[in-house]
């Protein structure tokens, strides 16, 4: 397989295209590419998911692999190499374990030129066998890229990668627009964007909430996001008394109203890669209390832009909290030096930029090692 081109094919090969950080970005990498010079088109290994009508609506196909992941290995294995046969894409791009075996070794018998992985986070879930499949990927891979240097001291130490086979590329977004004033009613509103799952640890927010809440009664919490484990949490809410404080808003594909009618920004998470939501935050202006877990001490720093606190620590969570809520002199500092640190350090554009400069190298080398 030659790297035809331009615009040369990219695949990003995902599980799925639900709602999700890691495929908020890749939706940004597709969406924003240069298409003069790169055509993305995206697989899923399981199944579309509610994003896939905004890949598309933006002219980038969405396809599900036609043995997916549950039809047995062997089968996936034989469609993902036809797939890859018949669209003839230069660069493989892969997110996250699954997608990175299954596209390394497809890789390995369809000669696809490039072939890079994004390590969105720490893959804590990987078993045993994971953890070797993961290794034996990583050798057929020309970059591993981590989103934060976390991810790259994991990929490193955990899963074998050389330091000259891994590239950091911080995941970004766009610049907020013009900001809605702080500090509106009681001040002490707080929202919390995220999927609702055990990684996200909604549960600790909620306990952390009612401590909040006994200290002052005006505080409300406004959860955006849905998820798994919503039904769960809303019963937990309930017999921590919360139904008057907190609002489960489900899913909303545009947080900016919800994020401009709150004080503080706050996250729970056990692990972490980059996190959008929080670079979100950042950006309108929104000071943040995040646990001390992953990439989210590469993006608050110090007591500058928010305050790190300790994970699955409702007690930690909500001091947190009420030390942001209680000072808005001090909110209104963190808000404007974090939205000045997403300029400087996570933008979108640099982002993508850094993603197709390094997409323009490999092939080049590639180039070269073909005509050597």
């Amino acid at each position: 397989m030659t790297a035809s081109g331009p615009p040369w094919g990219v695949v990003h090969c995902v599980f799925s295209v639900a709602i999700g950080g890691q495929e908020m970005v890749i939706l940004s990498l597709a969406t924003q590419a240069d298409r003069s010079r790169f055509a993305p088109r995206v697989l899923c290994l399981h199944s579309a998911g509610e994003l896939a009508s905004r890949f598309e609506a933006e002219g980038v196909p969405v396809d599900v692999l036609e043995a997916p992941i549950g039809a047995g290995s062997v089968q996936t294995l034989r469609a993902m190499r036809a797939y890859l046969r018949q669209h003839r894409p230069a660069i493989l791009h892969t997110h996250n374990p699954s997608p990175h075996q299954y596209g390394a070794l497809s890789r390995l018998a369809t000669g696809v030129p490039v072939m890079v992985h994004t390590k969105h986070g720490r893959n804590q879930s990987l078993s045993g066998r994971g953890l070797l499949l993961e290794r034996i990927a990583n050798r057929l891979t020309d970059v591993v890229i981590a989103v934060s240097h976390d991810a790259a001291e994991v990929a490193h130490q955990t899963e074998g990668v050389p330091w000259n086979r891994i590239r950091i590329i911080h995941n970004g977004v766009a610049a907020a627009t013009a900001l809605a004033p702080r500090g509106r009613g009681t001040g002490w509103r707080a929202v919390h964007v995220a999927r609702l799952n055990q990684v996200k640890d909604q549960a600790t927010l909620l306990r952390a909430a009612r401590l909040v809440l006994d200290a002052n009664p005006a505080f409300r919490l406004d959860i955006v996001g849905d998820g798994e484990l919503r039904l769960d949490l809303e019963r937990l809410a309930a017999q921590l008394g919360l139904q008057d404080a907190v609002t489960f808003h489900g899913f909303h594909s545009d947080v900016r109203p919800f994020l401009d009618a709150a004080d503080l920004f706050v996250l729970s998470s056990t692990s972490e890669g980059i996190a959008i939501t929080l670079l979100e935050a950042m950006a309108a202006s929104l000071p943040v209390v995040a646990t001390d877990v992953g990439g989210n001490r590469e993006v608050v720093t110090g007591d500058a832009t928010g305050l790190l606190v300790p994970a699955r620590n409702p007690i930690a969570l909500a001091n947190g909290m009420m030390a942001v809520l209680a000072d808005p002199v001090r909110a209104a500092r963190m808000g404007a030096a974090g939205s000045e640190r997403v300029r400087e350090h996570f933008s979108l554009d640099a982002m993508v930029r850094g993603y197709e400069t390094l997409y323009s190298d490999l092939l080049g080398h590639h180039a070269r090692r073909r005509a050597a």
